[in-house]
């Protein structure tokens, strides 16, 4: 294959897998409860578990909540040619900070399959929990924690290593190390998730929902795409030029 088609072919797998995990997102945490409606959770066990997981995702089926976590999960490794997309970016491919950013990004994008796959599992127990008999919520209750645990390391060691990748490209933009216009700094998807947070209370549901749940993967899709308008007009441009010489 050659470096074209890698190029092409990497921006259909940027594409394709920001769709999947804004999807994924949607189905599996793309809810906005009011933990007041839940008073076993909001009340009863409001010092034994996390209120606002707890009461996340009572409202999803169980096919509903397998189906985001797994079309996540299963795509995941289209993020590794979308890695590599962003490394193409920079001007020297050979220094040491655009082979930093690439590893982080890599790293990233091997942690995030098991971080999303875990919300379904937390979801699953809370929902068992809110329609079971008391008797049994001692050792749900424990379970739950665990699940908690495991979400709480896998994802949060995710998030953790793609914002640390996402800005160091941010800074890398702004320093002008890449072939990107300055501006698509804040396009980058960790800056651009944090202008697409406020957007969320402005919402009506099921619409504050899906984007709360979703805002990661919408900052995704709008950097990949922002990135394909800009990799195709400069080729038009080139183009162009070619026909005038």
């Amino acid at each position: 294959m050659n470096y074209s088609n890698k190029i092409k072919w990497s921006f259909v797998a940027a594409i394709v897998v920001s769709i999947c995990w804004l999807i994924g997102d949607i189905f599996v945490a793309g809810f906005d409860p009011n933990p007041a409606d839940y008073p076993l959770f909001s009340k009863n066990y409001a010092n034994q578990v996390n209120i606002e997981f707890a009461t996340l995702m009572l409202e999803g089926s169980t096919a509903r909540l397998m189906f985001g976590a797994l079309i996540g999960a299963l795509t995941g490794p289209l993020l590794i040619p979308a890695s590599w997309l962003v490394y193409q970016f920079f001007k020297d491919t050979q220094k040491w900070y655009a082979i930093l950013v690439y590893w982080v990004l890599l790293a990233g994008a091997v942690l995030s399959p098991l971080g999303h796959a875990g919300f379904f599992y937390v979801g699953e127990i809370y929902k068992v929990i809110y329609h079971t008999d008391p008797a049994s919520h001692p050792y749900l209750l424990e379970t739950g924690r665990g699940f908690m645990k495991m979400l709480n390391i896998a994802w949060g060691a995710a998030i953790g290593v793609l914002a640390v990748g996402w800005i160091s490209f941010a800074v890398s933009i702004l320093l002008n190390k890449t072939l990107l216009p300055r501006w698509m700094a804040l396009l980058t998807p960790f800056v651009l998730t944090l202008l697409i947070i406020p957007v969320k209370s402005m919402l009506p549901l099921p619409y504050s929902g899906w984007v709360g749940g979703a805002i990661f993967n919408i900052a995704y899709l709008v950097f990949f795409s922002s990135l394909l308008f800009l990799f195709r007009r400069k080729l038009l441009t080139q183009y162009e030029t070619s026909k005038k010489v």
